[in-house]
């Protein structure tokens, strides 16, 4: 027995408990009366292993915060199974577009865990609980189960997985999408962790396995698969949720009265259209059918037949760390008989508290496995509840960490992992703009297949200026990059043969060289600059970090340790903490600002608005302060007066923390001892101010946080001048935001007001035309009586905007009709609806950073994106719409960026200066430059000096057939693999290939042997290779590797066949009595000789 056992065994033998436990064994529902919030999840315990009930947990709540609430307890008791949400379904009545489906798989898993009677904890809340629901047996007997052997046809299998509501794509990115290629089926079932492969051979199902999202290879064989299908509210049911839980599950209604009163709530706003809909008696009724247990505050509470039982319990108030007090009521408890227990939330401080109990003299024992203590002894044990409790017919009593420090973290149940990152720019369509290295930017047609010599080849066709055509073999692929300019403007196609292009990239590239230079001489100015080395943690820190309220992401801690690093050298940090919208940024902050003032240095915390400094401010202060931290703020809030006050105290170093706007790069702003600077959304200040920033920082440390997503490829060519964290996993309790796609409807509009507004929410609803907003605040007004509507955007005074957002942020109006300037802004737990109005004319990384604005809170939050009525989408504007529904999940904000980025981003992080450059190249060329440059001159090369792709000329078939791959996406993916291929990499490009498409045909592993060749020309830097008239031709570069002497010994063993031609590019030249088959293989040994 562990000391968690030994709880639940203490509790079982309370009085009323036994009686409760009694009771539904003879199948009568009991109302226990007087449990609140810290012992609930206590006492349901006891009771479940108290019936040996084998079924499902049912809690039936009034909302998704009595959900938080009750998790925080279920993690102790429950740690290894199953916690689901039954979500209510959206009512939604208009079409829509495009809806997400994590929430639909979320309710669908939650029914099957019921309708299967498997243990764990499902949770209902009061709008999913009086929702119609189809009958169990339409929705669970059709599922789809694949075995491995099985003979089935792919358009049987296509036929099913469409009727049950999945979603044809050309790839799987996300629940509930099938995508199919030749013989290999990919489908992602929305009740399994990873999507799954299924090969065919003939009829036959040859494989089954699970592949990874992110780099779309297998990773797991499997036997069988069963798929599951997706549940819909379209059409009218009868059944309930009540309908999947079995007589053995423990049905569990948590304060009726509340659970109630919001069922009758819900149906009062949809009176006009109850079809899918139970009213509260209906489900008062199917709760007393089951035996059920209530729980409620209340001492007196009656709830059908069921029998009224008044639990004796009251929680332990808190000592609020006044340990004087604890110590005298410890020996009080003694004294009388009692048996005081301690739960602490670590070994390590269960063994401190026995010793410093011990110390105190009060007897205490640290309880491993039990919780039998002699007499006169406080048991301390491991466990993670909230608040403690007495029962008063009971001689023992529990504290907890929480109720005598006031502080502990609180565990987070897992989401599934993030979806698939876009690694590079490499999605190239028909009818993208490109741009190639050699002839500039054209428009790219498609891929041909020629016949060139007495062997097929594919090549890229691009346009270009008058018509002119440009045929690219597919082995140069990695001289095309996607143009990614200014959104909006066409680029001008180049014209070829002419010297605008020459031009343009001599002006990018010698700009380009001194921008990496630059970066190169400030990373290594950084090394010899004196900064100030931090101490190690000290007890303080630890003591601090533990007051977070919440488990930390691996990704916060990852950045935490390498922060922390960089301050306790002696060199000044310049760290860049990149990370989505909510992903725990200023937490991070938070905690190098505390290490730096409990060393005796001061902090900087410079912000672009005043509203984000009040946000900053209160919650640096709610962390800090009970450290004795002093935390000021200075904005336009504070009178003249007042700020002259707070600088006078800086600068006597009364002051730890100063957070404000620019006003504290002011000349009169003097710190006595600055350590550590905080940046937030450094892009969005000026240039001047930057340049104030490198002047005033100096030997100081400097953290900058930007929710901006910066591309891979980006990432690389920065950090060469700035070190960078990167913060890419969710906070472990949000909720994905459902997500909906659709033409503009009024009465869509009214429903998704009045349901945000009706539960005491907000709404963000964005336009971003100033002109229109008026109107549009009308209109708003007119559709939903009483509706307080207030409008922001850019062009308003800085005072008037300012005070608008806080007086959002306070929860004093219900709309906030705004612009895009909502897209870094407020954390407002209450606005959890966001409506964009014209969502085609955003770009995507817009849309994804504007959504991150809601679903910051224990709510289910919504997104609508609605385009014009009968408008004609763009292919464009789809795609992005498309897009960002496939994306719902959290943390596809990198994703998201990689797929249509805006140049905005680029240009302000690398400066004003650039901008001009990267519009004229595209940004795909310029980061690959730019990351191309900094490696060479690192390396010690002159960029002007670097060897060009080496030429083979082959008379063999070497392409793709769309047999085989008809993809055009998948197809330059993997050209573009191809292109790029190192030697030690062949066996596993091929491996993806066959794991990804099945077996290759003939001319794709010709195809996979000309790039082997090729990486071992590139790697020993051979600048051509010919086999033409029965003679292989090698065309060494002036810098080859080859060493001579390996030259040598090839012309030894060909003797008379083999000649040396010396020169500025010598030639090695072979004759062959005859060109075999195995031409590819056979130079593969010949170019490894030269190795």
């Amino acid at each position: 027995m562990n000391s968690k056992d030994g709880l639940i065994e203490l509790i079982k033998q309370v009085n009323s408990i036994k009686k409760a436990f009694a009771l539904l064994k003879q199948g009568q529902g009991v109302n226990l009366n007087g449990v609140s919030d810290a012992q609930k999840t206590s006492v349901l315990a006891a009771l479940y292993e108290a019936t040996t009930m084998t079924g499902p947990i049912v809690l039936l709540v009034a909302d998704r915060e009595a959900v938080r609430t009750y998790r925080r307890e279920l993690n102790y008791y429950y740690q290894a199974i199953s916690v689901q949400e039954f979500y209510p379904e959206s009512r939604m009545q208009s079409s829509v577009y495009a809806k997400s489906q994590e929430v639909s798989a979320a309710r669908v898993m939650a029914l099957r865990t019921l309708y299967e009677n498997k243990f764990g904890v499902v949770f209902v809340t009061a709008e999913a609980a009086m929702q119609k629901l189809p009958a169990p047996q339409e929705l669970f007997q059709n599922n789809l189960t694949l075995n491995l052997g099985d003979n089935v046809t792919q358009d049987v299998i296509i036929r099913k997985l469409v009727q049950m509501g999945y979603e044809r794509v050309e790839q799987v990115d996300t629940l509930g999408q099938f995508c199919l290629r030749g013989e290999i089926l990919d489908v992602y079932p929305i009740n399994e962790n990873k999507p799954v492969r299924v090969e065919w051979f003939d009829d036959s199902i040859d494989a089954l396995r699970n592949f990874d999202l992110i780099s779309q290879r297998s990773i797991e064989v499997r036997e069988s698969i069963e798929i599951v299908r997706l549940a819909s509210v379209e059409t009218a049911y009868d059944s309930s949720v009540f309908a999947y839980i079995s007589q053995d599950a423990m049905l569990v209604l948590d304060e009726p009265v509340k659970f109630l009163a919001n069922i009758q709530n819900v149906f009062s706003e949809n009176i006009n259209d109850v079809t899918n809909l139970l009213s509260a008696d209906v489900v008062e009724k199917l709760c007393e059918k089951h035996a059920c247990v209530t729980l409620s505050g209340l001492a007196h509470h009656h709830f059908g037949t069921n029998q009224n039982i008044v639990v004796p319990v009251r929680r332990m108030a808190p000592y609020n760390k006044n340990v004087e007090v604890l110590l005298n009521d410890l020996a009080m408890w003694l004294q009388e008989g009692l048996k005081p227990f301690i739960m602490m939330s670590s070994s390590d401080k269960a063994k401190n508290i026995v010793e410093n109990l011990r110390q105190n003299g009060v007897e205490a024992l640290y309880c491993e496995s039990s919780l039998a203590i002699k007499a006169k002894t406080v048991g301390v044990f491991v466990g993670e509840l909230t608040a403690g409790f007495r029962f008063w017919d009971e001689e023992w009593l529990l504290l907890t960490e929480n109720d005598i420090w006031g502080v502990q973290k609180r565990k987070r149940l897992r989401h599934k992992q993030s979806g698939p990152q876009i690694q590079t720019f490499s999605e190239i369509n028909e009818g993208d703009y490109v741009v190639h290295s050699v002839h500039g930017i054209g428009r790219y047609l498609g891929v041909e297949t020629l016949q060139v010599g007495d062997g097929h080849r594919d090549y890229l066709l691009l346009k270009y200026a008058g018509d002119d055509k440009l045929y690219v073999p597919i082995e140069h692929v990695g001289l095309l990059h996607k143009y990614i300019g200014n959104e909006g403007q066409a680029p001008r196609l180049s014209k070829m043969g002419g010297n605008d292009w020459k031009r343009v990239t001599t002006k990018a590239k010698a700009a380009i060289t001194e921008l990496a230079a630059e970066l190169l001489r400030l990373y290594a100015e950084r090394k010899i600059v004196q900064g100030y080395a931090y101490a190690p943690d000290s007890n303080l820190q630890k003591e601090f970090e533990d007051g977070f309220p919440f488990e930390e992401t691996v990704d916060q801690l990852r950045a935490i340790v390498e922060i922390k690093r960089d301050m306790e050298k002696p060199l000044p940090m310049d760290r860049l903490l990149c990370g989505d919208v909510g992903y725990g940024k200023t937490e991070v902050a938070v905690r190098a600002a505390f290490k730096a003032v409990t060393d005796g240095k001061q902090v900087a915390v410079l912000v672009p608005t005043t509203v984000l400094a009040q946000q900053h401010f209160m919650t640096f202060s709610q962390r800090m302060e009970p450290f004795g931290v002093t935390v000021a703020m200075v904005s336009r809030f504070k009178t003249a007066r007042e700020q002259r006050e707070i600088f006078n105290r800086l600068e006597q170093g009364k002051i730890d923390v100063l957070i404000g706007t620019h006003r504290i790069l002011q000349s009169d702003v003097v710190f006595a001892d600055l350590g550590l600077l905080v940046i937030d959304e450094e892009q969005r200040f000026g240039v001047a101010q930057k340049e104030k920033i490198k002047k005033w920082t100096i030997g100081v440390d400097i953290l900058t946080l930007s929710a901006t997503p910066i591309p891979r490829t980006l990432h690389l060519a920065l950090v060469n001048g700035r070190d960078m964290s990167v913060i890419e996993s969710p906070p472990e309790d949000r909720l994905p935001v459902e997500t909906y796609v659709a033409e503009y409807n009024d009465s869509m509009i009214k429903e998704a007001l009045e349901r945000e507004i009706k539960r005491g929410g907000q709404v963000y609803y964005v336009y971003n035309r100033v002109q229109g907003l008026e109107r549009i605040a009308d209109k708003l007004r007119k559709l939903v009586a009483g509706i307080d509507v207030r409008i922001a955007h850019g062009q308003m005074g800085e005072e008037l905007l300012e005070d608008t957002m806080i007086s959002f942020y306070e929860g004093k109006f219900d709309v906030l009709l705004c612009t895009t300037i909502i897209e870094n802004g407020l954390d407002v737990p209450l606005a959890n609806t966001i409506i964009i109005d014209g969502a085609e004319n955003f770009g995507l990384s817009q849309l994804y950073q504007m959504r991150g604005r809601v679903g910051r809170s224990s709510r289910l939050a919504y997104a609508y994106f609605v385009y014009k009525k009968d408008k004609v989408l763009t292919e464009i504007a789809e795609k992005r719409l498309q897009a960002i529904k496939d994306f719902t999940e959290l943390g596809a904000g990198f994703r998201i960026a990689m797929r249509d980025l805006e140049i905005r981003g680029a240009g302000n992080l690398l400066g004003s200066q650039q901008h001009g450059h990267i519009a004229g190249i595209g940004f795909a060329a310029y980061c690959d430059l730019l990351e191309k440059t900094i490696k060479q001159m690192k390396d010690g090369i002159n960029p002007a000096e670097t060897m060009p792709e080496p030429v083979l000329e082959l008379d063999v078939d070497a392409y793709i057939p769309d047999e085989y791959m008809d993809s055009p996406r998948y197809k330059m993916e993997f050209y573009r693999h191809f292109a790029e291929m190192a030697y030690k990499d062949k066996d596993d490009l091929l491996d993806e290939l066959i794991d990804r498409f099945g077996t290759p045909p003939p001319e794709v592993i010709t195809l996979w042997r000309v790039a082997v060749c090729r990486s071992l020309c590139r790697e020993l830097k051979i600048a051509g290779l010919v086999v033409k008239n029965k003679e292989v031709r090698i065309i060494f570069a002036e810098q080859t590797l080859v060493d001579p002497e390996k030259i040598l010994s090839v012309i030894k063993l060909h003797g008379n066949n083999a000649k040396f031609k010396n020169g500025k590019q010598a030639q090695l030249i072979l004759k062959m009595r005859d060109i075999s088959k195995n031409v590819l293989e056979d130079l593969e040994k010949l170019l490894l000789s030269l190795a």
